[in-house]
């Protein structure tokens, strides 16, 4: 019967520890760690940036007209892509919905920055000599041409007319500008818009000298 020698597995044993020391137990420590610098994460807009200008804020009347201009121009181009800019358009003042038989500076106005606006598109407009002549009134939930329109509109050949209509509410003015076809009164374009009611925005509404009356024509 062989006799266990007891040495060799406490040999292996030690060589064992030594080898798990030295796994443990790394020849160099581990270089730092190197900072990366980090870009700041852009920033958006204020959320007051975002929001609709204050009630008190003055409206760019120019710049508005011409965003709405350029709104019909395109809803135009999209519903009727046949229609050629050298057909004549007439620009009328634009009037209170509800009290259609006068004007205001403001509807005046309004309507002169959309007549230029759409001259600067290349269409061809017919400027009349009394604007504020120019008129339309709603009948039973129509919108009918005044019979100055008409008649400007047998003159010089007219094929269009840019007519618009708002509403004053507390703060805002609430309006609506369609292009519509003279012949069969299509809508060929129409936008809606809002704007704050401003001081300077108000005088114009109010037009204190009284408002400029309207050759309207029952239908």
């Amino acid at each position: 019967m062989k006799k266990f020698d007891s040495s060799i597995p406490m040999a292996c044993l030690v060589l064992a520890v030594c080898l798990g020391g030295c796994v443990l137990e790394p020849l160099h420590p581990p270089p730092p760690a190197i900072a990366v610098p980090v870009d700041p994460v852009p920033v958006g807009p204020a959320v007051s940036e975002m929001l609709p200008p204050k009630i008190d804020a003055e409206i760019d009347l120019i710049r508005m007209s011409h965003a709405v201009t350029d709104a019909l121009v395109a809803e135009l181009r999209k519903n009727h892509p046949s229609f050629h800019r050298r057909k004549p358009i007439l620009v009328a003042s634009f009037v209170d919905r509800v009290v259609m038989d006068s004007s205001s500076e403001l509807g005046l106005l309004i309507a002169d920055h959309v007549s230029s606006r759409f001259t600067q598109q290349g269409f061809r407009i017919i400027e009349p000599k009394l604007r504020e002549n120019l008129a339309i009134r709603k009948d039973r939930g129509d919108f009918i041409l005044s019979r100055d329109v008409e008649k400007l509109a047998q003159e010089n050949k007219a094929y269009a007319v840019v007519v618009g209509t708002y509403t004053e509410t507390r703060d805002l003015l609430d309006f609506t500008a369609k292009l519509i076809q003279i012949i069969d009164r299509q809508v060929l374009a129409s936008v809606d818009a809002k704007i704050p009611l401003g001081t300077s925005t108000r005088d114009l509404l109010l037009n204190t000298g009284g408002g400029t009356p309207m050759s309207i024509v029952e239908r």
